[in-house]
């Protein structure tokens, strides 16, 4: 069985040959003749180019804490290809997988890889009786596979430059691509964007007839304390609670509340957006909700490769920013819960602004080892200083694999107390650092062309 798994999953990795065809035509004919099975539960839709896997794996703890039944489809996967598709806190077998793959194959001659993946979802959520589907975007939105469904609410993380050769080169191309989850009548539910950003969500909510609410605007979340265990924090909805400046520790106003003493499992100011944007989608989409529930089912959230400490001493972290607005976030947050410096090891795809994410660690990072994951889209390290003509301050040095240059930095961290290993960039890396730990890895360097 393990050998009729690999070869079937290999026969589906091929698909990326057929590379990225953004277009919802084939998935929307697919699935007609397998009986639409994506009608036959309540979906939430997330798009974002950064925490929108944040967002959607806290969404997902909060439905399971109320009792319902609930899927999870997000990508890419960090070790495991059945990562991807979760009902009720299990992943999807592998025996599963098989029968799915076989039950699609007569549809499926010209769908892409993701396509695929996307579909076989579909069919296992329906399979399983499940109530709602949290459902992350691949790639953009608009033409994404994921946007078949028609959700409860449609919910827009952080949209930063990404993705161009797919999306377009400029910020606002990119979120007109990121908008199109909008659906007519359903509410919109945004972390804070750019400027040019919001005004385009809100023009293209309003033409639809959808509520748009937006972090900081709308609904906030007001930070207690942040250390390496998690977030303590209150959040506060309506709009009053915000716009009139309300305090809402003293005197809510009738359409104003706050829930007191929350906690997240999860750290970084980032995520304090993120997990705002959760609740308030989740408060939006679930009128059901309360207090007690929701404060249990944020303690259950766990997310890996997200500021994940996997050693305490000597300190070592793994989080996967693989473009500068993370990797602002990201070098902000550490500032806040270590005074010590990092030796950083860092490896990304060709098509990232690796040097934009390298700015913000040159003057805070001690030293940086470049490194490539195994992965046939990764940066080389050829490319690597080819580009690179003296832009840093930053000491850099180049390690072809990825343990090697782990081990590497983990000598220079234990010979100086005052130093910490921060492992980021790509998800491909950060699988590949997990699996040196002995986490269970199955085509840890196969996914879709993102």
């Amino acid at each position: 069985m393990i050998n009729q798994y690999k070869e079937t999953i290999n026969e589906l990795y091929k698909r990326r040959t057929k590379g990225i065809k953004l277009g919802l035509d084939r998935v929307f004919s697919t699935l007609e003749l397998l009986g639409n099975p994506q009608k036959e539960f309540k979906s939430i839709h997330i798009a974002g180019t950064n925490g929108k896997g944040s967002v959607s794996k806290i969404i997902y703890n909060l439905l399971r804490a109320h009792g319902c039944n609930v899927g999870l489809f997000t990508s890419p996967h960090l070790t495991r290809f059945t990562e991807r598709i979760v009902v009720n806190d299990i992943e999807i077998s592998e025996d599963d997988i098989l029968r799915l793959i076989e039950k699609i194959k007569p549809y499926s001659e010209d769908l892409t890889f993701f396509e695929y993946i996307t579909v076989m979802a579909f069919l296992y959520f329906k399979e399983k009786n499940i109530e709602y589907a949290v459902l992350e975007t691949g790639m953009g939105g608009r033409l994404d596979a994921t946007n078949v469904v028609n959700p409860e609410i449609s919910v827009i993380t952080s949209i930063g430059v990404d993705h161009q050769r797919f999306l377009g080169n400029d910020i606002k191309s990119i979120a007109f691509e990121k908008a199109g989850i909008i659906k007519k009548g359903i509410p919109v539910v945004s972390s804070s964007q750019q400027v040019e950003v919001e005004e385009l969500l809100r023009q293209r909510a309003k033409q639809l007839n959808s509520d748009f609410y937006i972090y900081g605007k709308d609904f906030l979340s007001f930070l207690n304390k942040m250390s390496f265990e998690g977030l303590w924090f209150d959040f506060c909805f309506f709009k009053n609670c915000i716009q009139k400046k309300v305090d809402c520790t003293v005197q809510p106003e009738r359409d104003s509340k706050r829930i007191f003493s929350l906690f997240l499992p999860l750290t970084g100011f980032h995520q304090l957006e993120n997990v705002s944007v959760a609740l308030e989608a989740f408060i939006r989409s679930y009128p059901q909700w309360n207090e007690d529930s929701i404060k249990e089912g944020l303690k259950n959230v766990k997310m890996y490769g997200r500021l994940e400490v996997i050693s305490h001493d000597p300190l070592i972290i793994l989080d996967i920013a693989h473009n500068p607005h993370a990797a602002k976030s990201l070098v902000s947050s550490l500032k806040m819960l270590t005074d010590k410096k990092p030796v950083v090891v860092f490896g990304v795809m060709k098509d990232k602004d690796f040097k934009g994410v390298i700015k913000h660690f040159d003057g805070y990072a001690h030293s940086f080892f470049f490194t490539t994951p195994a992965y046939e889209r990764a940066l080389k390290i050829d490319e690597f200083l080819s580009q690179l003509n003296g832009d840093f301050r930053i000491q850099i040095s180049c390690v072809t694999d990825s343990e090697q240059a782990f081990k590497q930095a983990l000598n220079v961290c234990r010979e100086k107390p005052h130093l910490y290993l921060l492992c980021t960039g790509s998800s491909y890396l950060i699988g590949e650092i997990k699996e040196f730990f002995g986490e269970k890895s199955l085509h840890k360097g196969l996914g879709e062309l993102l």
